[in-house]
Protein backbone atom coordinates (compact mmCIF):
# COMPACT_ATOMS: atom_id res chain seq x y z
CA UNK A 1 0.00 0.00 0.00
CA UNK A 2 2.89 2.61 0.74
CA UNK A 3 4.86 1.28 -2.43
CA UNK A 4 1.23 2.38 -4.20
CA UNK A 5 0.66 5.87 -2.74
CA UNK A 6 4.27 6.51 -3.10
CA UNK A 7 3.51 5.65 -7.00
CA UNK A 8 0.83 7.73 -7.06
CA UNK A 9 2.80 10.74 -5.37
CA UNK A 10 5.61 10.28 -7.75
CA UNK A 11 3.46 10.67 -11.30
CA UNK A 12 1.52 13.13 -9.51
CA UNK A 13 5.03 15.18 -9.07
CA UNK A 14 6.12 14.01 -12.97
CA UNK A 15 2.48 14.92 -14.08
CA UNK A 16 2.52 18.41 -12.31
CA UNK A 17 6.16 19.35 -13.98
CA UNK A 18 4.94 18.49 -17.56
CA UNK A 19 1.68 20.29 -17.31
CA UNK A 20 3.77 23.28 -15.57
CA UNK A 21 5.68 23.28 -18.28
CA UNK A 22 3.88 22.97 -21.52
CA UNK A 23 2.74 26.47 -21.37
CA UNK A 24 6.59 27.42 -21.85
CA UNK A 25 7.44 25.07 -24.31
CA UNK A 26 4.57 26.46 -26.87
CA UNK A 27 5.60 30.04 -25.74
CA UNK A 28 5.13 32.55 -29.11
CA UNK A 29 6.70 35.38 -30.09
CA UNK A 30 5.15 38.60 -28.83
CA UNK A 31 4.58 41.44 -26.58
CA UNK A 32 5.37 41.23 -22.67
CA UNK A 33 5.46 43.22 -19.69
CA UNK A 34 8.24 46.12 -21.22
CA UNK A 35 11.37 46.23 -19.15
CA UNK A 36 14.69 48.65 -19.84
CA UNK A 37 18.16 47.23 -19.90
CA UNK A 38 21.73 48.64 -20.03
CA UNK A 39 24.92 47.43 -20.87
CA UNK A 40 27.55 47.69 -23.49
CA UNK A 41 27.13 46.88 -27.07
CA UNK A 42 29.69 43.77 -27.92
CA UNK A 43 28.82 42.67 -31.02
CA UNK A 44 26.33 43.17 -34.51
CA UNK A 45 25.62 40.79 -36.65
CA UNK A 46 23.90 42.74 -38.87
CA UNK A 47 22.53 46.66 -39.50
CA UNK A 48 19.46 46.30 -36.97
CA UNK A 49 20.37 43.96 -34.48
CA UNK A 50 22.95 44.26 -31.52
CA UNK A 51 24.13 41.92 -28.65
CA UNK A 52 24.43 43.64 -25.09
CA UNK A 53 25.91 42.48 -22.03
CA UNK A 54 24.08 43.92 -18.76
CA UNK A 55 24.62 42.78 -15.34
CA UNK A 56 21.36 41.89 -14.96
CA UNK A 57 20.40 39.74 -17.68
CA UNK A 58 23.53 37.87 -19.03
CA UNK A 59 23.74 38.83 -23.15
CA UNK A 60 20.58 39.94 -24.85
CA UNK A 61 19.82 39.93 -28.32
CA UNK A 62 18.03 43.16 -29.46
CA UNK A 63 16.39 43.29 -32.58
CA UNK A 64 15.51 47.52 -33.22
CA UNK A 65 12.40 48.67 -33.84
CA UNK A 66 11.13 51.00 -36.13
CA UNK A 67 13.91 50.37 -38.78
CA UNK A 68 14.68 47.56 -41.22
CA UNK A 69 18.31 47.17 -42.84
CA UNK A 70 19.09 45.32 -46.15
CA UNK A 71 19.00 41.47 -45.51
CA UNK A 72 22.87 39.70 -45.82
CA UNK A 73 23.77 39.84 -49.01
CA UNK A 74 21.66 42.81 -50.38
CA UNK A 75 23.18 45.83 -51.20
CA UNK A 76 24.17 48.28 -48.63
CA UNK A 77 23.50 45.41 -45.58
CA UNK A 78 27.82 44.85 -45.31
CA UNK A 79 27.70 49.20 -45.31
CA UNK A 80 24.62 49.15 -42.69
CA UNK A 81 26.04 46.72 -40.50
CA UNK A 82 29.72 48.34 -40.19
CA UNK A 83 28.06 51.56 -39.98
CA UNK A 84 26.31 50.34 -36.66
CA UNK A 85 29.23 48.51 -35.67
CA UNK A 86 30.87 52.15 -35.78
CA UNK A 87 28.56 53.47 -33.62
CA UNK A 88 27.36 51.02 -31.21
CA UNK A 89 30.56 48.34 -30.27
CA UNK A 90 32.10 48.99 -27.16
CA UNK A 91 29.49 51.77 -26.07
CA UNK A 92 27.33 51.52 -23.66
CA UNK A 93 23.72 51.56 -24.35
CA UNK A 94 19.98 51.30 -23.29
CA UNK A 95 17.21 49.39 -24.93
CA UNK A 96 13.63 49.57 -23.83
CA UNK A 97 11.76 45.98 -24.99
CA UNK A 98 8.38 45.11 -24.92
CA UNK A 99 8.54 41.89 -27.40
CA UNK A 100 9.87 38.85 -28.79
CA UNK A 101 10.39 38.26 -32.10
CA UNK A 102 10.26 35.03 -33.92
CA UNK A 103 13.72 34.44 -33.43
CA UNK A 104 13.55 34.77 -29.92
CA UNK A 105 15.38 38.35 -30.39
CA UNK A 106 13.86 40.99 -28.31
CA UNK A 107 12.34 44.28 -29.93
CA UNK A 108 13.42 47.34 -28.44
CA UNK A 109 13.85 51.12 -28.55
CA UNK A 110 17.48 51.51 -28.38
CA UNK A 111 19.63 54.91 -27.86
CA UNK A 112 23.25 55.52 -27.44
CA UNK A 113 23.38 58.71 -25.41
CA UNK A 114 21.03 60.65 -26.82
CA UNK A 115 21.37 59.06 -30.00
CA UNK A 116 18.17 56.76 -31.52
CA UNK A 117 20.36 54.10 -33.60
CA UNK A 118 17.25 53.58 -35.46
CA UNK A 119 16.44 57.34 -36.60
CA UNK A 120 20.37 57.53 -37.34
CA UNK A 121 20.08 54.57 -39.90
CA UNK A 122 17.37 55.68 -41.83
CA UNK A 123 18.52 59.13 -41.67
CA UNK A 124 21.79 57.91 -42.93
CA UNK A 125 20.11 56.25 -45.91
CA UNK A 126 21.42 52.41 -44.37
CA UNK A 127 17.40 51.21 -43.54
CA UNK A 128 13.70 51.51 -44.04
CA UNK A 129 11.54 52.86 -41.52
CA UNK A 130 9.43 49.91 -41.03
CA UNK A 131 6.21 51.63 -41.43
CA UNK A 132 4.65 48.18 -40.58
CA UNK A 133 5.01 48.37 -36.66
CA UNK A 134 4.45 51.91 -37.01
CA UNK A 135 1.48 51.08 -33.89
CA UNK A 136 4.67 49.99 -31.69
CA UNK A 137 5.99 53.62 -31.94
CA UNK A 138 5.30 57.00 -30.55
CA UNK A 139 3.57 59.63 -32.30
CA UNK A 140 7.37 61.20 -32.64
CA UNK A 141 9.00 58.21 -33.89
CA UNK A 142 6.90 57.70 -36.59
CA UNK A 143 7.16 61.59 -37.56
CA UNK A 144 10.62 61.42 -37.45
CA UNK A 145 11.66 57.89 -39.03
CA UNK A 146 9.26 58.68 -42.14
CA UNK A 147 10.79 62.47 -42.41
CA UNK A 148 14.49 61.24 -42.21
CA UNK A 149 13.20 58.01 -44.76
CA UNK A 150 12.17 60.82 -47.20
CA UNK A 151 14.85 63.32 -46.85
CA UNK A 152 17.38 59.83 -47.23
CA UNK A 153 15.43 59.11 -50.29
CA UNK A 154 15.16 62.98 -51.49
CA UNK A 155 19.12 63.34 -50.98
CA UNK A 156 19.54 59.56 -52.72
CA UNK A 157 21.55 58.76 -49.80
CA UNK A 158 23.01 55.28 -48.83
CA UNK A 159 20.84 52.53 -50.30
CA UNK A 160 18.78 55.29 -51.78
CA UNK A 161 21.62 56.14 -54.30
CA UNK A 162 20.66 53.11 -56.29
CA UNK A 163 17.22 52.55 -58.41
CA UNK A 164 14.68 50.66 -56.77
CA UNK A 165 16.10 49.62 -53.69
CA UNK A 166 14.47 46.21 -52.75
CA UNK A 167 12.98 46.58 -49.05
CA UNK A 168 14.15 43.65 -46.67
CA UNK A 169 10.77 42.65 -45.69
CA UNK A 170 10.47 41.74 -50.03
CA UNK A 171 14.03 40.19 -49.98
CA UNK A 172 12.59 37.70 -46.99
CA UNK A 173 9.12 36.75 -48.76
CA UNK A 174 11.37 35.50 -51.83
CA UNK A 175 13.90 33.79 -50.26
CA UNK A 176 11.33 32.01 -48.07
CA UNK A 177 9.86 30.93 -51.36
CA UNK A 178 13.18 29.94 -52.25
CA UNK A 179 13.75 32.38 -55.03
CA UNK A 180 16.89 34.69 -54.94
CA UNK A 181 16.62 38.74 -53.93
CA UNK A 182 18.88 41.68 -55.01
Amino acid sequence: MLSTARSIFRHSIILSFILLGLPLANAKPGPHPPFEITGMVTHNPDGDTIDIQTADRGLVRVRFSGADTPETGQAFWKVARNHLSSLAKGQVTTAWCYKTDQYDREVCHVRIGSTDLCLDLIRRGFAWYAHMFSRELSSEQQAAYAAAEEQARTQQLGLWSIPEPMPPWACRKLRKAGQKCR
